[in-house]
Order: C-alpha cells, then sequence, then structure tokens
C-alpha cells in the first residue's frame, strides 16, 4: 500500500496545527493510502495514535511536513526521498516575538529561514491561505495551491454556570477576543481601543479567552491595563472548556480582532459561526478569512476601532446585518466542504502512485 505520512514538529489535540493533522489523516486514509504521522514531541493522549519522528519509515511515497515553527524534523522531510509536500501555516515574524520570548525567537527565525532553504527540495505546497501562498511563491515555491485548515467548529451546549456569571456581570459592550495572549495577537491594541471606547460613555468590558504566550508579555499587558484604570474592566480568562468557550461567543456583543500576524485565524471563523459579530484590523490573512462576513479596519487608531465596536454595540441593525453576513461566511470554511476539497487535492496528486 501507497504510504503517505505527515511529520510535525509537536502533535497536540488542542491547536489547530494538531487537529488539522489529525483531521487530514483520517482524509488520506479514506482515500485507501497508508497514513500515519511522525512528531518530536507528542502529547500523551497521542503517544498510542501517533509514532517518534525516528519511526518515519525511508520507502515512504510522499511525505507532508506541517510547516509552522522552525525544527530539526524540517531537516528530515527536506531529505526525504519520498514526494514531499510542504503545509504551511505561517511562521510568526521574528519582529513580533524577538524582546519577549529567546528560544521562539529562534524558533522562528529558523523557520523562516528553513522556509527559504527547502523551495527547490518541495515538490508542492498546500497553504492556509492565499496570504500564506503568497509568501512561498516569493522565495520560489512552485505548484502551490490555497486550501483552508482543517478545523472543527464547537457547537457544545454552553456552560450554563459560566453563561450564568458572564451575564449577570454584564454593563455596556461586551467585546471578546479568543487568542493566545502574544504580542502578534495585539492584546496592547484592544486595552487601548476599549478603554476608548469607554471615554465614548459605553461601560464597556474586554474578555480575553486563551492560554499564556511568550513569558512577559502578559505582565506588560496587565500593567498597560493598570495605567489605564481598566482592571475592573479586562478579564483575562485563560484556557477554557468548549463549553465555556460557547458561552463566551454567545455571551459577548461583539468580537474584535486587532492581530498584527495571522496566518489564517479560527477564532473569527467560530465567532460568525456563533452568530458573533466581527470588527477586524485588515493584517495579513485576517481580511481574507473575514471577507464579507465583518467588519474590516484598514487602521486599528484606538478611536477608529472604538468606534467601530461603539456602532456594532449600539446598532442593532447593523449587528444584525454583520451575524447574518457572518454565519455566511463561515459556511465556506465548513468541515466537510474542506475535507472534500483535500480529498480531491490529493486524490489528483497521488493517482499515479
Amino acid at each position: 500500500m501507497t504510504g503517505v505520512h505527515q511529520l510535525v514538529p509537536t502533535i497536540s489535540p488542542r491547536d489547530a496545527v494538531g487537529n488539522h493533522t489529525l483531521a487530514l489523516r483520517e482524509v488520506i486514509r479514506e482515500l485507501g493510502f497508508d497514513s500515519e504521522i511522525f512528531s518530536m514531541f507528542r502529547h500523551p493522549e497521542l503517544m498510542t495514535d501517533t509514532h517518534y519522528v525516528d519511526r518515519l519509515p525511508p520507502d515512504a511515497d510522499v511525505v507532508i511536513y506541517q510547516l509552522s515553527i522552525g525544527s530539526p524534523v524540517a531537516e528530515r522531510w527536506a531529505q526525504h526521498s519520498g514526494l514531499k509536500i510542504a503545509n504551511y501555516h505561517n511562521i510568526t515574524p521574528i519582529s513580533l516575538v524577538g524582546k519577549w520570548d529567546g528560544l521562539l525567537a529562534a524558533e522562528v527565525q529558523l523557520g523562516r529561514d528553513q522556509m527559504a532553504r527547502y523551495a527547490e527540495r518541495c515538490d508542492h505546497a498546500i497553504c492556509d491561505s492565499d496570504f500564506n501562498k503568497s509568501e512561498l511563491d516569493e522565495l520560489g515555491y512552485t505548484s502551490t495551491e490555497t486550501i483552508p485548515v482543517l478545523f472543527d467548529v464547537t457547537d457544545a451546549i454552553p456552560d450554563p454556570s459560566a453563561l450564568a456569571k458572564l451575564e449577570r456581570n454584564r454593563r455596556g459592550t461586551q467585546v471578546l477576543f479568543v487568542g493566545r495572549v502574544a504580542p502578534n495577537k495585539a492584546h496592547h491594541d484592544l486595552v487601548a481601543a476599549v478603554r476608548t471606547l469607554r471615554e465614548l460613555h459605553d461601560d464597556a468590558h474586554l474578555h480575553f479567552v486563551g492560554t499564556d504566550g511568550p513569558p512577559g508579555y502578559r505582565k506588560v499587558v496587565e500593567t498597560i491595563v493598570t495605567h489605564a484604570g481598566m482592571r475592573d474592566h479586562v478579564t483575562f480568562h485563560g484556557s477554557v472548556s468548549q463549553e465555556e468557550l460557547v458561552a463566551h461567543y454567545l455571551s459577548a456583543d461583539v468580537f474584535c480582532c486587532l492581530s498584527d500576524h495571522e496566518g489564517f485565524c479560527v477564532p473569527v471563523i467560530e465567532a460568525m459561526h456563533h452568530g458573533l459579530p466581527v470588527v477586524a484590523f485588515d493584517c495579513t490573512a485576517v481580511g481574507e478569512t473575514v471577507g464579507d462576513g465583518g467588519l474590516l479596519l484598514k487602521d486599528k487608531n484606538p478611536l477608529t476601532v472604538a468606534c467601530a465596536l461603539y456602532r456594532v454595540g449600539s446598532d442593532s441593525g447593523l449587528a444584525q446585518r454583520l451575524r447574518v453576513a457572518g454565519h455566511k461566511r463561515a459556511e465556506f470554511f465548513d468541515r466537510t466542504t474542506t475535507r472534500e476539497r483535500f480529498s480531491h487535492y490529493f486524490s489528483s496528486l497521488l493517482r499515479s502512485l
């Protein structure tokens, strides 16, 4: 049986690349190919379902590398004799992480260096977005194609206690952002925008959901919150369950993304799926993902963002139009549709194997 295997530096069931890798394996298996996942770092829950990187068969017909960070695993992929496919999820520029996390800075710089070196060794590349595709095209990659990341939007029943608590404490516009607390996500800009929103006589509250990223960045954001007199108006919820996450999406009035760098941005799709109006800074792949499903901003001056949030929070007609447009846009990224696109891609590409 033809072997079509995947290499990934780290595999976890709780991040976007990990979930995508697991879902892609099932697509490939359904096409009748032997497919396994090989990784250097494996989450305990996946130890019996994946393999250490050294177990990759030297005679594998096809090797897919999930590219999102620099890693020695990439060298194994580049030196393999089989057909080599890169699945590019983008790599955060070092300028956005360098001063916060030395180890992460080294990893992203290695990743960028590896991207540049491997253009001639890569036979085909799949990219989550046209933005990602343009980066590989500029480096000389050939046979690149855009197919969105595979992911499931949770339809879990919202946690009743979490929903009740959010509803009980609400005053003014409830602004939500979901994502790792990291410099490229620009939490500090959201704090400035919501502070300005409050100056527009809106008793707004900002909710951050997501794990901590580079050490030190959250402390900086918390210091900004304190100096802005916002300690009672900004909540860091940390990592939450799927049921609690749905409660946040259903309770908030608007989802706001001011990220400086995204290769796709899954939380935007989740927000739109759950009927939450989206306001986003049109930067990197964010505008492409949002499309006509949200309110896109060309700059993120605090007053510009605050006025957009105020409009959504105070104009029920606009909010409803954004809900309808967002839900329609989210359907474009439906998992079944994306699975069909990957199935067609691989069945066509591997037909001769």
